[in-house]
């Protein structure tokens, strides 16, 4: 295979051997795949600080025959997100972007929108004091693409709507439940908070940013958490991480 040119996000780093990097690489034209870096462990390396986790980086990239993992040429840093992440907050915010791309992004297929998406709110992420509205909108936009949003209006169990008292939901389902249909142990969600969602999360981040946080936020973000822990069918681990901090 030729050398072939992509813009990436570094997901994730792992160590393979005394010098060398395997890198979790979302890329913009090929999609979600690792990627071997030769020699990224050495004082010396070429590759200096562009694999830190979350990097926004240019690279070229070459595949070998038969093989499952490609092999890195060269990088380039177009924009680092390292700095942020000196707040343990954020920290925790950037390890579930990573982990949820990991879990839920096929490999192998390439999605700009869901690039766009991760790019937009790590630079949220960077330049405001916010962490719970930056991880709604990105929550949001992955179950929607995602394709297995629930449906915000009617039970997902008798089919009825579930009006002003809002919806009920609980580990192990994926869908939105009225009072005399919820599993057992379900949390509430209330009906001012889902049609906040449903109005604030499809405007573009950058000019939501421009409005007052609305109520609501964190509570929507815990529900969408679940969705997308329950779809995964595995805890997240960041998740866990973030129950207390953020």
């Amino acid at each position: 295979m030729p050398l072939r040119e992509t813009e990436a996000i570094v997901l994730r780093t792992y160590r393979l051997g005394e010098a060398d990097k395997i890198a979790s690489l979302f890329t913009r034209q090929l999609g979600r795949l690792r990627a071997v870096a030769r020699g990224a462990l050495r004082p010396k390396s070429r590759y200096g600080g562009t694999l830190e986790p979350l990097s926004y980086v240019r690279l070229w990239i070459f595949e070998r025959e038969n093989r499952d993992l490609l092999h890195l040429n060269s990088v380039e840093l177009l924009e680092s997100f390292f700095d942020m992440q000196k707040d343990y907050r954020v920290q925790l915010a950037a390890q579930y972007l990573a982990e949820v791309g990991e879990r839920l992004l096929p490999e192998r297929e390439m999605n700009e929108r869901v690039f766009r998406l991760l790019l937009a709110v790590l630079r949220a992420l960077k330049h405001s004091n916010e962490v719970n509205r930056p991880l709604l909108y990105f929550d949001y936009w992955m179950v929607r693409l995602g394709g297995f949003l629930p449906d915000f209006d009617a039970c997902a169990d008798c089919g009825r709507a579930l009006g002003e008292e809002g919806g009920y939901y609980a580990s192990g389902y994926e869908g939105l439940f009225c009072r005399d249909s919820k599993p057992p142990g379900a949390a509430k969600i209330a009906a001012a908070t889902l049609a906040m969602v449903q109005t604030a999360c499809r405007l573009p981040l950058e000019k939501w940013f421009q409005e007052t946080p609305p109520a609501g936020t964190r509570e929507a973000r815990l529900f969408l958490e679940e969705i997308i822990e329950n779809h995964t069918e595995k805890k997240l681990i960041s998740r866990k991480m973030m129950e207390e901090e953020v």
